[in-house]
């Protein structure tokens, strides 16, 4: 973070110094340029002129024909005005306007009869006759503020120049102070989430960037932060995955190991029994594997869907006759409603069949004897809701919050007794959500759950 703050220090003084630097410039120039137009125009060097055309203007009693008559005034060695100009001399020129602003006479040969603007009167020496000013004389600008100064006038100016500079170093001074709090506000907190960073990349996914204000780098701490926080939670699911993975590859291979091990070893007979036992546990084993790569497949965002268009009403009641015998067995009955004169999805038909599976199945295995499932679907315009409920033991708002994640099972102390390998929920949100669709559950403990899935619609129905 120092190559920041210093790299921004070094271009803020570029900035001030050149900012400073200019406005000291163009202030001592200017100071300069209008000290001596005042000087001179107020120092006696054209009283001489001033009493000529006071007594011009009374004996004419107007301006004509001054123009005739006027000549420069002479600066420097030689004889006086009016006697030519010597070696060493200065020309001075200079123009008179009467009391309306209008050229009446000029030495520099340019026409009478000009109009002069009113500011540039502020810088004119009134010429006055009987205590009215009849008129003004104004002099050259370019050739005033070429004469020299006397030792006085220079040294007021050089007081004027140092005044200058020392004003400009205390404000270079107090704009880096200023600079340098204000860069070390922002590297400060970049410094810090710097370190955060470096310490999450060493593995430390507690530590955390502090966060102070309001503006845009707190709120990129928040986010890093929320990121950190996304990252540490991924990071305990993917830990938590590892061993559920490995306690469910266990179980069925502690089985089939035992099982083979015990014919090898004339424990158990290689009978056909046994060999159903093995068998059994090589099936969980598949369909486990299959369900972690139909996870990771739909976490890479490359499950693919082979879309068809689908007779609603007819797909729901194969789905759910399917499982009426299961129900019966078990004497558990299922209730339908709203399924006649849906419109048709186009969905996949062999992945939604198996979102309606694992939430049915869901259901019976909590529902239990006697007891009942709803299935209801309803039109909602842009999507089809449908419910499957149940009237089971339901779930705790804290189990409800998990209900969704993976190896996750309700009753802890029956993991296994429920059957399942716990990926049942997570494939169908994954299934789900790939259709474009949601996800949701509601539960009551004592009274049931019902899971709602929304799939988008396309069509009309196909009883219109």
């Amino acid at each position: 973070m120092r190559s920041i703050f210093w790299k921004g220090m070094l271009v803020f003084l570029f900035v001030i110094l050149v900012a400073v630097g200019t406005v000291a410039v163009l202030i001592g120039s200017v100071t300069r340029t209008e000290f001596t137009r005042y000087a001179v125009s107020h120092s006696g060097l054209w009283d001489a002129v001033l009493d000529e055309l006071v007594q011009y203007y009374a004996a004419q009693g107007s301006w004509d024909g001054l123009a005739e008559v006027v000549t420069p005034l002479q600066v420097g060695e030689g004889p006086g005005r009016g006697q030519g100009r010597r070696q060493g001399a200065q020309q001075l020129e200079y123009r008179v306007i009467d009391s309306a602003g209008v050229v009446v006479a000029s030495t520099s040969g340019s026409s009478p009869g000009a109009i002069v603007a009113e500011d540039d009167l502020g810088a004119a020496l009134p010429v006055r006759s009987r205590d009215e000013v009849v008129g003004y004389l104004l002099p050259s600008s370019d050739e005033v503020v070429s004469l020299p100064l006397d030792v006085s006038q220079e040294n007021f100016l050089q007081r004027v120049r140092t005044s200058l500079w020392i004003a400009a170093l205390l404000a270079l001074g107090v704009a880096l102070l200023m600079g340098g709090l204000l860069f070390r506000s922002i590297t400060a907190p970049l410094s810090r989430l710097s370190d955060t960073s470096q310490a999450i990349a060493r593995g430390d996914l507690t530590t955390r960037a502090a966060v102070r204000g309001r503006d845009e780098i707190a709120q990129l701490g928040t986010s890093f932060n929320q990121m950190a926080e996304n990252l540490a939670r991924a990071e305990e699911a993917r830990r938590n995955q590892t061993a559920d993975v490995a306690h469910e590859l266990r179980t069925p291979l502690t089985v089939l190991r035992g099982s083979l091990e015990a014919m090898l070893d004339g424990v158990y007979a290689a009978s056909h029994e046994n060999l159903q036992i093995a068998l059994d546990q090589v099936h969980t084993l598949s369909r486990l594997v299959e369900d972690l790569r139909l996870l990771a497949l739909a976490d890479a965002g490359k499950l693919e869907l082979h879309r068809i268009a689908i007779d609603t009403t007819e797909f729901l009641r194969r789905s759910i006759d399917a499982y009426r015998v299961p129900a019966q067995s078990t004497g558990v009955e299922i209730e339908t409603r709203g399924l006649c004169g849906l419109p048709q999805l186009v969905a996949d038909p062999d992945r939604l069949s198996q979102v309606l599976g694992n939430l049915i199945d869901n259901a019976l295995r909590y529902a239990g004897a006697g007891g009942k499932i709803l299935v209801m679907a309803e039109d909602q315009g842009s999507e089809l809701l449908v419910m499957i409920a149940d009237d089971g033991p339901g779930l705790s708002p804290s189990d409800l919050e998990h209900v969704f994640d993976r190896f996750w099972r309700a009753d802890q102390t029956r993991r296994r007794g429920m059957g399942g390998s716990g990926l049942g929920l997570a494939i169908t949100r994954s299934l789900v959500e790939a259709h474009g669709g949601r996800i949701w559950a509601k539960s009551v403990e004592g009274l049931g759950s019902a899971f709602t899935l929304a799939l988008p619609l396309t069509g009309h129905s196909l009883d219109d």
